[in-house]
């Protein structure tokens, strides 16, 4: 006897309908349907659920059934196994995908120049700063070695006055849009408050002090007089960067 005609026999026995049987294994009526019309064939593990439910013996079944349906049963295994290893490869590839996105987010949120050096969807960009006119200095101690005249070394501890980082608001384009960035400038000459920086996000490459006349024509209006750097003001100013990972601006 083919098996969707024992399914049928065996559900009718128990008065039960397609719909009652369908809810009772948790499947669609017309899943019922396909195996009793040989349609296809239940899973391994629904066909222990049947025999169960239904109350006929499966090794028996499975006899006279043949080999079609043991074949097909164990195709329909091999696809799950593959389908589910598709589905964990694909699963793991977006969680990568999300963790490297949000590593990047986080890089250009906190302005991580390590991160942002080797961010690859930001791209080195040119951009105009305007400076303080003078920059703070840290006492710093280093240690400073000399040669005597008989040619013993002598090593000393001297203070020196260190240069700090200038944080300055680099503008990217024309339009005023750019990012405020911390670099090293070194002391800043009279007049030479101004800067050209190369960046990626908020790695500073490099940065080159220059005078006002030396900056393009249609930067001027929005870099501002050599006498009105402002410092960084969050209420005012908004944030100091884009959390785009994407994007070397601010959008300001």
């Amino acid at each position: 006897m083919e098996l969707g005609q024992r399914l049928k026999e065996c559900r009718i026995a128990l008065n039960k309908t397609q719909q009652q049987m369908a809810m009772d294994l948790h499947v669609t009526r017309q899943t019922v349907s396909h195996w009793e019309n040989n349609d296809t064939y239940p899973s391994l593990d629904m066909l222990v659920t049947l025999s169960d439910y239904l109350g006929f013996s499966l090794d028996t079944t499975l006899k006279e059934e043949g080999t079609e349906m043991i074949d097909s049963i164990n195709k329909e295994l091999v696809m799950g196994k593959k389908y589910k290893k598709f589905v964990l490869l694909i699963g793991g590839i977006a969680i990568a995908f999300l963790l490297f996105i949000g590593i990047l987010t986080y890089g250009r949120a906190t302005q991580n120049n390590f991160i942002d050096r080797f961010n690859p969807f930001l791209k080195e960009t040119y951009g105009y700063a305007l400076l303080p006119e003078q920059v703070t200095t840290k006492k710093v101690k280093l240690k400073e070695q000399t040669t005597n005249k008989y040619g013993k070394t002598i090593t000393k501890q001297v203070t020196v006055n260190m240069p700090q980082p200038v944080d300055a608001y680099v503008l990217s384009d024309i339009f005023g849009e750019g990012e405020w960035l911390k670099f090293q400038v070194g002391m800043i000459p009279k007049g030479q408050n101004y800067a050209v920086v190369l960046h990626k996000g908020s790695y500073v490459k490099r940065a080159k002090l220059i005078t006002k006349n030396e900056v393009p024509s249609l930067y001027r209006n929005n870099i501002g007089n050599s006498d009105q750097y402002m410092k960084y003001d969050k209420k005012n100013m908004g944030p100091r960067n884009s959390f785009n990972p994407f994007s070397n601006t601010s959008g300001l």
